[in-house]
C-alpha cells in the first residue's frame, strides 16, 4: 500500500490510501497515523477511493485509530466511493465509529465545521 499526504490546514490532513489495506499494511498505515498526531493534526481523512481490498485487520486497525483520535478531541474520516469497499465498511458498521463520505470534499466540508 501506498499513503501520500496532503495538508487542508493546521489541523487536518488528507491520507490517501493506494492499493491493498491488509496486515501488509501494517507499518506504513501506522506510521501514517503516528506522523499526523505528532505532527498537531487533530482530524485526518482517510481516502480509501483507491484502496482494492480491505480486510478485518485494517478494519480494526480504523477503529482503534478513531479511539486515539478521540483521546486527543480529534476524529478521524473516510472517503469511500460506493462500490466494494464501501459496501464492506457499511456492511461491518465501521460507519457507527466512523463517518464515511463520498468525496474529499464533503469530508472537508464536514470536518472544518466540526473543528469550529
Amino acid at each position: 500500500m501506498v499513503i501520500s499526504e496532503r495538508k487542508v490546514n493546521d489541523e487536518v490532513v488528507i491520507e490517501k490510501l493506494v492499493g491493498r489495506f491488509d496486515q501488509t499494511a501494517r507499518q506504513a498505515y501506522k506510521g501514517s497515523m503516528d506522523l499526523a498526531i505528532q505532527a498537531g493534526y487533530r482530524q485526518v481523512i482517510l481516502d480509501v477511493t483507491e484502496v482494492s481490498f480491505i480486510d478485518s485487520t485494517a478494519r480494526g486497525w480504523l477503529v482503534l485509530s478513531q479511539r486515539r483520535f478521540q483521546d486527543i478531541r480529534g476524529r478521524l474520516s473516510l472517503v469511500a466511493r460506493h462500490g466494494f469497499i464501501r459496501d464492506i465498511l457499511e456492511l461491518t458498521e465501521i460507519s457507527e465509529w466512523i463517518p464515511i463520505f463520498s468525496t474529499q470534499e464533503e469530508a472537508i466540508s464536514a470536518t472544518t465545521v466540526s473543528v469550529a
